[in-house]
């Protein structure tokens, strides 16, 4: 893979990043970036349509989180590998990115120079992790796959995203093109789920996982 070109698909809700990652890696011959995507609820079908090696993906965007779209990736483009960038170093991200399908994971202050090893690492199908990671590791990933929240399907995984946005059921619905009826049933199956019981509560829960920030 190392004299092969390794096209690469840049995910990422900030213009300013994405050109700037894409001048980065014109610098090296190897990488060619054949898109870029800011709109994280088109992602899987640009992928679908590039065919990239690798899909260079943040984790906190709008509307969907970056590690539901990396474990959405990861089910209908086998093809392609996921690498996050983001600026979470804690480990617990690093866990659940992992256990969501992602085969590297980089920090967006690490350098150039790691950037581009873990990409060509992760085209070659292997995973790529970050300086210092602990030993109890796969001990975290494996935890992470009792987590309620891996119960509950795609949709339900926006809806909890957006619901914490603020989003009202009328608006998910329209941006999700369903009826506000079908959004509300989504919101009681992924409360039952999470077995949360109050409104705020999804707020709070969506905080404590990164799904959503403070502004």
């Amino acid at each position: 893979m190392e004299a092969e070109t390794i096209d690469v698909l840049l995910v990422d809700d900030h213009q300013l990043v994405l050109e700037g990652l894409s001048a980065l890696l014109s610098k090296d011959r190897h990488f060619r970036v054949v898109g870029q995507c800011q709109d994280p609820l088109a992602v899987v079908e640009r992928a679908r349509e590039l065919k990239p090696d690798v899909v260079l993906l943040d984790i906190t965007m709008p509307g969907v989180n970056g590690l539901d779209l990396c474990r959405e990736l990861r089910r209908k483009l086998k093809h392609s590998s996921v690498l996050i960038l983001t600026m979470h170093d804690d480990q617990e991200f690093l866990a659940r990115a992992f256990g969501n399908g992602a085969s590297g994971y980089v920090v967006k202050g690490a350098s150039a120079k790691e950037l581009f090893e873990a990409i060509r690492n992760v085209a070659r199908g292997e995973l790529h992790l970050p300086p210092g990671v602990p030993k109890d590791f796969l001990d975290r990933i494996r935890g992470a796959q009792e987590d309620p929240y891996n119960r509950l399907t795609g949709r339900e995984r926006q809806v909890l995203q957006m619901v914490a946005e603020g989003g009202s059921s009328r608006r998910i619905a329209e941006e999700l093109h369903l009826s506000p009826k079908t959004v509300d049933a989504h919101r009681t199956r992924l409360m039952r789920k999470l077995n949360i019981h109050k409104a705020g509560e999804l707020v709070k829960y969506a905080l404590r996982r990164g799904i959503v920030q403070l502004p």
